[in-house]
């Protein structure tokens, strides 16, 4: 079985059942540190709408509350090293723009992956 890496994600962007699905994913491991996302299906796409939520909340996080930061990317499974690389190729971003866009994206592949091996069984 071939799974997608994170950088191979953008076609399951415009799939609702797989997105609808990572908005419950995110929810869980948020409201896991007591923040509550809250999806209205409004925005112009589910990632879009995840973004701005998640977003200030990685800020907040990053400068108020790293321990919590990292506990959080831990439960959601993004490796420090990684985010490290990545933070590193992307230079020119704001920090918790990457890791807004790197949970996002995890989230995603964690219900790919999910939905492989329930079409396997």
């Amino acid at each position: 079985m071939n799974l997608p890496s994170l950088s191979e994600l953008s076609p399951y962007y415009n799939r609702t059942d797989l997105l609808e699905k990572v908005v419950e994913q995110v929810k869980k491991d948020f409201n896991w540190f007591n923040f509550e996302i809250t999806f209205t299906g409004k925005e112009e796409s589910p990632y879009q709408e995840l973004y701005k939520q998640i977003l200030p909340l990685i800020d907040e996080l990053l400068n108020d509350d790293y321990p919590k930061l990292m506990a959080m990317l831990y439960r959601i499974d993004l490796d420090e090293e990684f985010l490290n690389r990545k933070l590193k190729e992307a230079a020119h971003a704001d920090t918790d723009e990457v890791i807004t866009d790197l949970i996002i994206k995890r989230e995603l592949q964690k219900v790919i992956i999910k939905e492989a091996y329930r079409s396997k069984n």
